[in-house]
């Protein structure tokens, strides 16, 4: 093996050997590249001790890939964390002038510190610019939007500041819709555009919504609205977006936004301000003044105390292009405005790793032979892990593997639709994870053939409607995946009004087969949404409490957009992208085919070939079905479903609740599986 070394007291002049190890990490690369470049005849690999190194992003490509045999190595020695971020000293903070004083609250102006980050040599262009968040924004449409990077963000003492917002906590809500400016869904609205005309549309017009008096009054008080934005959900609940504010008229209470919003406004809508000095007015509020250089915190605690960073590169922290047969062992990554990790290529293993404090993703992975195991991923600012690979034309497996991770508090500034991990592609294995606190999904995939299983999930979808802890829909060619052993609890949302509801398993708009069984569904609010689609199976499930919000434990429901499945909809598009009529597909999925031959706006939007049996429910609700399920042309089975209010469970702990109620599967449900309980979650390393 040959073996290099790297350490904070080393030199890039030293030839790398562990008792003269070199300073920087891009030193020991160039070294290993060398070797590479000679015909590998030996595993490298690279020790990194103990520390934290600076960078900017490194990049690896074909140069630094191993063999088969002769893999790559990058391990640590201690802790050693790379980090993208700058750190500030607290002694360069210093009080407020008194026309600074003068526009934020009492207690603000006196517990508010200021820094020049011009000090520290940063321009404007590494601090980065006020761009859309969200995920249906509309601001692509617009001349002068700024779409990415990500801005600078603040972490004090290793979390997250919020920049200065008011509300503090939760959301206003949008009265009168005045105008609803340029959409695309809504052909009610005077400007509605169809799909044609969206697509050829610049510099949509804007909504205008009324505010609450005291919201317009607090808001007149603001020195400007230059850079002042909004972010919520004008629509619906799994669609967030964010847009400059134009104006605000204290007389009529009303409020003009700058983008339009993709599916229209809607009274009641759910919004927040942020980057607004004037409300820097709570412990752990920044706010950054771009054109001067100065940054304002309102520290949340004795600031001469804190740890005080400020992420500065846009890069990924590791950067893969077109590598193989390479390993990451031990490495906490930290302080970048993109994502942590970008990588591409095959046999790439990310082991015993931290992610923590990014703007984007944890993880964009593509590729086979894919692992990333034992690591733990949280706070980021959008999902955990992205990860596609495989061939779905041939349905060759991808390989991939998530295995043994830690995935919490994701998705904490673009809040939907960037799950704890997104999968794609053929036959990714994603098991023994533990996946909590989000504002929407765990676990979203498309494709064929993944396999999901022995994962604990909890507290996602906290803010959210429509949603579900494991997401998957429109696409009928979504076949064979299967989602078993899973343990799925206290999932239920806190926003205010709903309309669909939360589930821990959401089969939607006409997904493909997929089994689903031997799941712990406990405290959900709902169990499963079965929305359209063809040969799903939910059998053998515990289902277990209600909540709250609980109206329904299952609901099997008919497809309710029946032009998406015919003329140029997005279901017909779905399937020109695979050889559904090849003799392998129609082997492994032969009622694809079939699908096409029923008329699309009433048969081919119930479901067909569904399985709902052999399921315990327990003190939940009822089994909701809207359409004639028992026809027999549909070939959908429901039967053996106990549903019991049992009153013996009233009071009992968790744990023994669980195992009395897995003592009692048999009696009540002849041939129930035993449920793997002692074998979910996170493994022993």
């Amino acid at each position: 093996m040959y073996e290099f070394y790297v350490s904070k007291s080393g030199n890039d002049r030293n030839d790398g050997s562990q008792s003269s190890p070199f300073l920087t990490i891009e030193k020991a690369q160039c070294a290993a590249r060398e070797l590479v470049g000679k015909n590998l005849d030996a595993p490298i690999k690279i020790t990194v001790c103990d520390g934290e190194y600076e960078t900017d992003g490194l990049i690896f490509d074909k140069r630094d890939s191993g063999t088969k045999d002769f893999p790559v190595t990058y391990c640590t020695c201690g802790k050693v964390t790379l980090n993208g971020a700058k750190i500030l000293n607290p002694k360069d903070f210093v009080s407020l002038d008194e026309e600074e004083k003068k526009r934020l609250s009492d207690d603000a102006a006196h517990n508010v510190k200021k820094i020049d980050l011009k000090s520290y040599g940063l321009t404007r262009s590494e601090l980065g610019e006020i761009c859309v968040i969200g995920s249906y924004t509309t601001a692509n449409k617009y001349d002068d939007a700024i779409l990415s990077p990500m801005w600078c963000e603040l972490f004090v003492d290793d979390k997250r500041m919020t920049v200065a917002r008011y509300p503090n906590e939760g959301y206003l809500y949008t009265r009168e819709v005045v105008r609803e400016g340029q959409c695309r869904e809504n052909a009610n609205n005077d400007y509605y555009c169809d799909k044609k005309e969206w697509e050829e549309l610049k510099n949509p017009l804007g909504d205008i919504r009324k505010i609450d008096p005291q919201t317009a009054k607090r808001a007149s008080a603001w020195k400007t609205f230059d850079n002042v934005w909004i972010y919520g959900y004008p629509h619906y609940g799994w669609a967030d977006d964010s847009t400059p504010v134009v104006s605000i008229d204290e007389n009529e209470c009303t409020m003009e936004t700058k983008y339009a919003s993709l599916y229209g406004v809607v009274e009641k809508a759910p919004y927040y301000f942020f980057n607004v000095f004037e409300e820097l007015d709570t412990p752990g509020e920044w706010f950054l003044d771009r054109e001067n250089g100065i940054l304002y915190l309102y520290p949340p605690r004795n600031l001469n105390e804190c740890t005080i960073e400020l992420s500065i590169t846009s890069n990924p922290i590791i950067c893969l292009e077109n590598t193989e047969n390479i390993r990451f062992d031990g490495f906490v990554l930290d302080g970048t405005r993109g994502d942590a990790v970008n990588a591409c290529g095959k046999n790439i293993t990310f082991d015993n790793c931290e992610i923590k404090n990014c703007a984007g993703w944890g993880m964009k992975l593509c590729g086979e032979e894919i692992s990333v195991s034992n690591c733990h991923i949280h706070h980021t600012g959008k999902g955990g892990i992205d990860i596609d690979g495989g061939d779905r034309n041939s349905l060759s497996s991808s390989g991939n593997k998530i295995f043994n991770n830690h995935i919490h508090h994701i998705a904490e500034i673009f809040h939907t639709y960037n799950p704890g991990v997104y999968f794609r592609g053929v036959n990714c294995v994603v098991s023994h994870n533990c996946i909590h606190d989000s504002s929407h999904q765990a676990l979203c995939f498309s494709g064929n053939e993944h396999i999901i299983e022995y994962n604990e999930i909890y507290n996602v979808c906290l803010h959210a409607d429509d949603s579900s802890a494991i997401y998957a829909g429109r696409d009928y060619t979504t076949c064979g995946n299967v989602i078993r052993y899973n343990y799925f609890h206290d999932i239920s949302s806190e926003m205010e009004t709903q309309h669909i509801g939360i589930f821990a398993v959401y089969c939607d708009d006409n997904l493909g087969s997929t089994a689903i069984y031997a799941n712990i569904m406990h405290r959900c609010q709902s169990a499963l949404l079965l929305h359209g689609g063809h040969d799903i199976i939910f059998k053998n499930n515990l289902i277990i409490d209600s909540c709250k919000k609980s109206t329904r434990c299952i609901a099997f429901h008919r497809y309710g957009y029946p032009d998406t499945l015919t003329g140029d909809g997005q279901h017909i598009e779905n399937l020109a992208k695979v050889p559904w009529e090849s003799d392998l597909w129609k082997e492994k999925y032969p009622h694809i085919g079939e699908y096409l031959t029923w008329d699309y706006k009433d048969e081919q939007s119930c479901p067909h070939y569904c399985d709902i049996s052999n399921n315990m429910i327990i003190s939940h609700k009822r089994i909701d079905i809207n359409f004639p399920a028992f026809k027999e042309e549909y070939f959908n089975i429901i039967r053996n479903n106990a549903e019991i209010d049992d009153k013996n469970f009233v009071g009992i702990p968790e744990g023994e609740k669980l195992s009395l109620a897995q003592n009692r599967f048999s009696e009540i449900i002849p041939g129930f599986l035993p449920l793997p309980f002692d074998k979910i979650g996170i493994c022993e390393k």
